[in-house]
């Protein structure tokens, strides 16, 4: 029966925010060309506009088209225009606010928005939270993140802070839950199985954190594989997991993985 391998990228293909190829992740995205299986990148990038970042990986030698990639931008950009929001406060990197735009989305530097949209910003300041507050409460704006991941690895290879931190911030302070369209939100595993018309059942989520993407996967029925190849070294972290949502296997990376 032929398979849906949802995979990860960073942590999970390349190393990191350098974007350097895991060892034998390229030659692993190649032999899905010879195999029955389908499969699709999804991704919580928000420092890319999906058009680049499908750039970037083909430039380092990964054989994959534009229906092989699912971010969390693209996603969310989709439900803004449904729901005809044109203009967003972001705390976010230059691509995202450009991405928004060339939708006709403005982004404009003050509190007087419909919505605000947090995404990965390496230059938040106080600022910047001060703004999103303000809209939050004396302008009633919606409250909209990319993804709510804990932690990643940066340029360096060092952990910082990721998205879900800045968002639980702003939920805390302005008693408003965020709307979540990245891994582990269901939204877009939802998008990824109505691409491929495929079943739950019949899906395997391959990342690198267990935490938030095998999560999502687990609760939507899907099988799960944790490779230990980015932010989280060994086993332990599954320690704080429930039993329902323990990955089905645990490799030290992809080319590990037999499909």
């Amino acid at each position: 029966m032929s398979k849906l391998y949802l995979v990860d990228i960073e942590g999970t293909i390349v190393k990191d925010k350098s974007f350097v190829p895991i060892e034998g992740a390229t030659d692993w995205i190649k032999s899905f060309g010879s195999s029955p299986h389908q499969f699709a990148l999804v991704s919580n990038n928000t420092t890319h506009r999906p058009e680049d970042l499908l750039s970037e990986l083909k430039s380092l030698g990964f054989e994959i088209q534009k229906e092989n990639l699912i971010t969390c931008m693209s996603t969310t950009l989709n439900w803004i225009k449904k729901k005809g929001i044109k203009s967003c406060f972001v705390i976010g990197s230059a691509q995202l606010k450009e991405y928004l735009n060339e939708s006709g989305i403005k982004t404009p530097s003050d509190d007087r928005v419909e919505a605000v949209l947090v995404g990965l910003d390496s230059s938040l300041d106080y600022q910047k939270l001060k703004v999103a507050v303000n809209a939050l409460v004396k302008n009633d704006a919606s409250l909209l993140a990319l993804h709510s991941n804990r932690l990643y690895k940066d340029e360096k290879g060092e952990l910082s802070p990721s998205v879900g931190a800045v968002v639980k911030a702003l939920e805390y302070s302005c008693q408003k839950r965020a709307k979540v369209f990245g891994k582990p939100n269901l939204e877009i595993f939802r998008e990824a199985l109505k691409r491929f018309k495929a079943k739950s059942e019949d899906c395997i989520m391959i990342s690198d954190d267990p935490l938030s993407d095998l999560v999502g996967a687990k609760r939507l029925g899907m099988k799960s594989v944790f490779v230990t190849s980015g932010k989280y070294k060994d086993e332990n972290i599954l320690k704080s997991l429930n039993k329902r949502f323990q990955p089905d296997w645990i490799y030290k990376s992809v080319k590990e993985i037999r499909i």
